[in-house]
């Protein structure tokens, strides 16, 4: 487990990773576009009375911060709505410190989920890319990865487009959130090195190395 130092939150959105954040860290900063969701984070925050916690209005491609002023970085659920996410890989090493850690999550283009979110045109345009290119970010913005975190190789939400509704009952996700030994059935099946590629969900744990 990680300990002390300030660790930065990009797209902090409404907080949900910032208060468990905050328990182990010196100093929390969570970064957001949208100052409507700063403030609901803020109004969190003060309600709990964590004082290690500050926030920045800011787009994730140009954050306001020194370059290797924070020890460890994250980013979950936000880079597979970014256009241009290799910018905000970049931003990202830029303000970790030498032998920082980064904890990114990318949507991957080959998969079912990116079916699934091109037959929802009416919500938020999804930026998904191959697995491939996720390694080639990383690789120029100066990480090295650690490790790698697969899941989601079935969708988890939706009903469309029809002819996928078999793989979309909510059957399959009752039985891909089993335990099978330490993990579950779907991060097993979605790490395995045959379907891993396919799997929407990748958490690259990096350590920034230049």
């Amino acid at each position: 487990m990680y300990h002390g130092g300030t660790v930065l939150d990009f797209c902090c959105g409404s907080g949900d990773y910032l208060v468990p954040t905050a328990a182990f860290a010196e100093s929390v900063i969570g970064v957001d576009f949208s100052a409507e969701m700063i403030i609901g984070a803020l109004r969190r925050v003060r309600t709990m009375r964590l004082a290690n916690v500050s926030f920045v209005v800011a787009n994730a491609r140009n954050v306001p911060l020194e370059s290797e002023s924070v020890s460890m970085s994250f980013s979950f659920s936000s880079l597979y709505y970014m256009a241009n996410v290799q910018e905000v890989v970049r931003e990202c090493a830029r303000i970790l410190m030498p032998d920082g850690v980064a904890i990114l999550e990318f949507g991957i283009l080959h998969s079912l989920n990116t079916i699934v979110c091109r037959s929802y045109p009416e919500l938020a345009a999804p930026y998904h890319i191959p697995l491939i290119d996720v390694y080639r970010i990383l690789s120029a913005a100066g990480f090295v990865v650690e490790q790698e975190i697969s899941s989601q190789l079935l969708p988890m939400w939706g009903s469309r487009p029809r002819w996928l509704r078999p793989l979309l009952h909510r059957y399959w996700k009752t039985l891909m959130q089993l335990d099978v030994g330490d993990k579950m059935l779907d991060m097993r099946v979605s790490g395995s090195w045959l379907l891993r590629r396919f799997a929407f969900r990748h958490i690259m744990v990096c350590r920034k190395v230049t």
